[in-house]
């Protein structure tokens, strides 16, 4: 006989959407009305602006090629890394005692690592192409004019 995992009852899950709302809604407006017009004001006077060696056209360039897709690998490995690296560990998934939202089967063993190893491929693959992202942004800082890049 399969064994399920438990699952959320409907309060639980309307208590999860409304605290992931409290937070991804302020998020979303914050970010379409305050930084959105900031980051499109900014960008016409970037090459302007001067950081250290760099300026801020060459700073937005690096931080989209090198900053963007290393902020991503962080944020998915500070929220599912644990996650994963516990199932890796154990073997078993969902988590021993681990609610779930529909009826889910507990898998054992190389079936249930198969998730977590994509995710951390995934997480390797976003580091290395933020490490290409440096190639990239230089091949582009390299095809401004001058009077723009510096």
């Amino acid at each position: 006989m399969a064994e399920w995992a438990p699952q959320y009852s409907k309060g639980e899950r309307i208590v999860r959407l409304l605290c992931h709302a409290g937070w991804a809604a302020p998020l979303f407006l914050l970010t379409e009305f305050f930084f959105f017009p900031w980051f499109e004001r900014y960008m016409e006077t970037a090459h302007c602006h001067h950081y250290g060696s760099l300026n801020g056209l060459e700073l937005v360039i690096y931080s989209l090629f090198i900053g963007l897709p290393l902020g991503l690998a962080l944020v998915v490995l500070a929220i599912e890394g644990r996650h994963s690296l516990q199932i890796l560990r154990l073997g078993q998934s969902p988590l021993p005692g681990e609610k779930v939202f529909r009826p889910t089967r507990y898998v054992y063993g190389n079936r249930a690592r198969i998730k977590p190893v994509i995710f951390f491929l995934l997480v390797v693959f976003l580091c290395g192409v933020s490490v290409q992202g440096f190639v990239w942004a230089s091949a582009t800082i390299g095809e401004l004019s001058p009077d723009v890049s510096r």
